[in-house]
């Protein structure tokens, strides 16, 4: 009997749902050329030129909005990053950025610090993070994209709220 006669009749399994974080913010930002917090130096330059190409992007109204669907969300962030290789011309390091220190300085401009958007309430709301660095050819494909999905874990956010409920009654 061939597989197909087997299955003729036969219940299909029941698929088990797999619930997916929905898309709350998509940010394109290209070309620019991704910063990373390196030796430690400027620091607070490098948030700033990250946060004046996030907001060459995005207008005050859609700002408004992603910090309205991200208030009091846990978030998965997605976060990729294109850098460009070079030429046989130039001297590049662009490529051999460490993805943790491009990671860093993202983090600080989503959040709510001096340079900061405001978009994410806490870095502990973040529970979920996916991130690669790939090479382009062109220096015009260079920059680097941020997607922000809800994350849910109602344990983890009930935590979260009381502890940071409590914080804001102890320094009140």
């Amino acid at each position: 009997m061939s597989e197909e006669e087997e299955t003729i009749g036969e219940e299909p399994e029941e698929k088990e749902e797999v619930s997916s974080s929905r898309t709350l913010v998509d940010i394109p930002v290209i070309p620019f050329e991704p910063p990373a917090t390196g030796d430690g130096r400027d620091i607070g330059e490098k948030q700033g030129k990250l946060r004046n190409a996030i907001m060459e992007r995005v207008s005050q109204t859609e700002m408004g909005k992603f910090k309205e669907a991200l208030k009091g969300h846990l978030v998965t962030i997605t976060l990729g990053f294109f850098l460009w290789k070079g030429s046989t011309m130039t001297t590049n390091t662009r490529a051999v950025k460490d993805l943790d220190n491009l990671m860093k300085i993202i983090f600080d401009v989503l959040g709510k610090g001096q340079q900061g958007l405001g978009l994410i309430e806490e870095d502990s709301y973040i529970c979920e993070v996916y991130a690669k660095k790939e090479l382009v050819e062109n220096q015009s494909e260079e920059g680097l994209r941020i997607i922000i999905e809800e994350y849910e874990d109602e344990d983890m956010a009930r935590t979260l709220k009381e502890f940071y409920a409590k914080k804001t009654k102890s320094t009140a």
